[in-house]
């Protein structure tokens, strides 16, 4: 008798298995599809060039993109953005789009250029931070794609997530709690619960994770490390100040460092705007080619001892007046087209979300974002120095810059700690 229940346990437990299994190759759609030969895959390291012919006009645009995210999403608090995981989401979803949405979605993204041609700057900006890490430092992009079980998506628009953004596929009834349980794998523990419960009519979420996790080229020792005082929107907050001697950016209204990383292949830059000038009237003011501007003035020559605060900061925003109101309002009306998505009923963009969460520390700086498109049916004393000496020790902004083009990974304001 007991060899006969340990059988039946046995083959219990191998069907649960199997049904296991059974349920998870149906609910992923992943190795359904792989991504063709077409699509580059780029050697860095070859010693030639590699980038595509036309990113200097993707960069202007990309610039462009963070610069207007962070005037539109400007708050009496501080905010920490990612330009990349948005402008990473967003592109999946035009992919999809059709007609003057698309063109909306276009101009948004990349002014004069098209989604395929977006696809291919993204594609390439993404291969490229995150191949040149090393072990001991991370910039990770994860996205996926998450269809309900009632609704068909073209096979066509599939193949393009997954060539240009290796996107991962699921079908199934959705589910926020498996969509966040994805997003916090994704970015190791930083974003959690960022979806609460999806509408019953929700179609699909669209989904981008970006983890970046390093230390400092130049690392701060204990002497380096006092506390001061910040004058933020909070008063007079003392904090822990950091101090270095760093490259110096210079422009009419600002200045600014740059402080690089060790691991990967970017850098944190800091912007202290002059002392008459209002930390939200010096953003209202930024552009694609004023940040470019004021990244070129770097030369070794120019250096500065910097006094930079600890801070950390998560912020959760629904970008979808902001994104509205960035130059895609379409896009949320009933009067959308995303005909290249789905052949099923019209739908339109419900919801853009995105939870950020940067930590910048003596060690370095770990931080993480996600966005989710939801698309539903229509309807202190420092010691002295040959250098100038700049504090920041009121309001500024913040990002963490690939260097190849100087693109934001993240962007942010800090107005108090």
């Amino acid at each position: 008798m007991k060899i006969y229940k340990s059988i039946l346990c046995l083959l219990l437990c191998v069907l649960c298995l199997t049904l296991s299994c059974c349920q998870s190759d149906s609910k992923s759609l992943t190795a359904d599809y792989i991504r063709s030969e077409a699509i580059p895959v780029y050697d860095f390291f070859s010693g030639e060039s590699v980038t595509p012919a036309g990113y200097e006009e993707f960069s202007a645009a990309y610039l462009d993109f963070a610069a207007n995210l962070l005037k539109a999403s400007s708050a009496d608090e501080s905010v920490a953005l990612s330009p990349l995981s948005l402008y990473t989401a967003l592109s999946m979803t035009a992919n999809g789009a059709s007609g003057k949405t698309l063109r909306e979605l276009e101009r948004l993204l990349g002014s004069d250029l098209s989604i395929s041609e977006i696809n291919t700057f993204i594609h390439y900006l993404s291969q490229r931070v995150e191949i040149l890490n090393n072990e001991n430092g991370k910039v990770k992009s994860a996205n996926s794609l998450w269809i309900d079980d009632s609704y068909s998506v073209k096979a066509q628009y599939l193949q393009t997530v997954v060539n240009y953004f290796d996107s991962e596929v699921f079908r199934d009834e959705l589910s926020s709690e498996e969509i966040n349980n994805w997003i916090e794998e994704n970015t190791e523990g930083l974003i959690k619960d960022m979806l609460s419960e999806l509408d019953e009519d929700t179609a699909m979420v669209l989904v981008n994770a970006l983890l970046f996790d390093d230390e400092w080229l130049t690392p701060y020792e204990e002497e380096d490390i006092y506390d001061g005082s910040f004058k933020g929107t909070k008063g007079q907050q003392v904090v822990s100040f950091m101090e270095s001697n760093e490259m110096l950016l210079t422009a009419a209204d600002a200045k600014g460092f740059i402080k690089s990383y060790k691991n990967t292949p970017c850098k944190l830059v800091a912007i202290l705007p002059n002392e008459d000038v209002d930390i939200d009237t010096y953003v209202s003011t930024l552009s694609g080619a004023k940040l470019t501007t004021l990244l070129n003035s770097a030369a070794g020559v120019n250096r500065c001892v910097a006094h930079l605060p600890e801070f950390e900061l998560r912020t959760k925003l629904n970008l979808k007046d902001t994104i509205s109101e960035m130059g895609a309002p379409l896009a949320f009306s009933d009067e959308a087209n995303f005909e290249n998505l789905t052949m099923s009923e019209n739908l339109k963009i419900s919801q853009v979300i995105q939870e950020s969460f940067v930590d910048v520390s003596s060690k370095g700086t770990v931080a993480g974002s996600s966005s989710a498109v939801v698309v539903a049916p229509s309807a202190s004393a420092s010691p002295e120095s040959d250098f100038e000496s700049l504090v920041f020790d009121r309001p500024f902004v913040f990002m963490i810059v690939e260097n190849e083009c100087n693109l934001p990974l993240f962007i942010g304001t800090v107005k108090s700690i």
